[in-house]
């Protein structure tokens, strides 16, 4: 077809060769299935009981894993550890906390540790999300260092353990990784969290069209509070559990943080009560 036949929009293509059977792309994150799959699927889909939102997290993980350059993110750490001693010292030293539940137990209502607990047991959880591993490199540090402090990004930020309260230690974290490191490193260390948490952007309007402006919100505050706090990797949040939550968040440089209750929404994006409204009263038996 001629160029002037075409509608507007779709001019412009290019035709590319390939002798590849499979599919094939420019973008690394596009040629892996699992990473489509995981894409395509979370963002079009219901939610519902009979698929867990993290059945495929472990699959994602090892995609991730496998797909980025490693060699790159160690050059950017290199290069950042230059005029950052406390970076530079946090790498080398790769402490990570060697936690149970049970640690927690003897923990102050109210305090960070005592919160975390309560969630734990409530949830019949134990504190590794993924097995602790020895770190090869500084990337793969960075990465186990992130997970064991999830849990506590979501206290500190005021994040409840919820469907909507993810959104919150995920935009924190991508405010927090964009002051602190360069645009390029701070993508690149975003790259799980943004697979894990855009595609409910896209369901969110597709099918609970009600939450998606507080999604919005919750993720404009997260954001700003990333941006304006300390570099929130680098503390050993363990060693201070004890530490009422306010006090926490003052030792540690979280600026702007406040407590949100998303368990409601919650409840319609997970799908077990139909709406924020309350359900109209059944009509009464004539």
């Amino acid at each position: 077809m001629n160029e002037d036949d075409l509608p507007y929009l779709q001019r412009g293509r290019q035709t590319v060769e390939t002798t590849s059977s499979v599919l094939i792309s420019s973008s690394k994150y596009l040629n892996d299935y699992r990473i489509r799959e995981w894409v395509t699927s979370q963002s079009l889909r219901r939610n519902g009981r009979d698929y867990p939102p993290t059945y495929g997290i472990p699959m994602l993980i090892e995609a991730v894993r496998e797909v980025q350059d490693h060699e790159r993110i160690e050059t950017l750490f290199n290069a950042a550890r230059q005029d950052w001693p406390a970076f530079d010292r946090w790498l080398d030293d790769r402490w990570l906390a060697r936690l149970t539940r049970e640690d927690m137990k003897s923990c102050p209502e109210g305090s960070v540790g005592g919160l975390w607990y309560k969630q734990l047991v409530g949830a019949g959880m134990q504190v590794d999300i993924i097995p602790t591993f020895e770190p090869r490199s500084s990337f793969e540090y960075f990465f186990l260092r992130g997970v064991q402090i999830h849990d506590i990004m979501h206290i500190l930020s005021g994040g409840g353990f919820d469907a909507l309260g993810e959104i919150m230690p995920a935009f924190l974290k991508y405010g927090n990784l964009f002051r602190h490191f360069t645009p390029e490193l701070a993508g690149l260390l975003n790259v799980q969290n943004t697979l894990l948490t855009i595609p409910m952007f896209m369901r969110g309007p597709l099918h609970y069209p009600e939450l998606f402006v507080q999604m919005w919100d919750l993720a404009h505050y997260a954001m700003k509070l990333g941006q304006d706090s300390d570099a929130l990797f680098l503390p050993r949040y363990e060693e201070w559990l004890d530490l009422p939550l306010e006090e926490a968040r003052a030792k540690f440089g979280v600026r702007g943080a406040k407590t949100i209750d998303t368990s409601r929404e919650s409840d319609v994006f997970d799908q077990r009560i139909a709406s924020l409204n309350p359900e109209p009263q059944a009509a009464a038996a004539e």
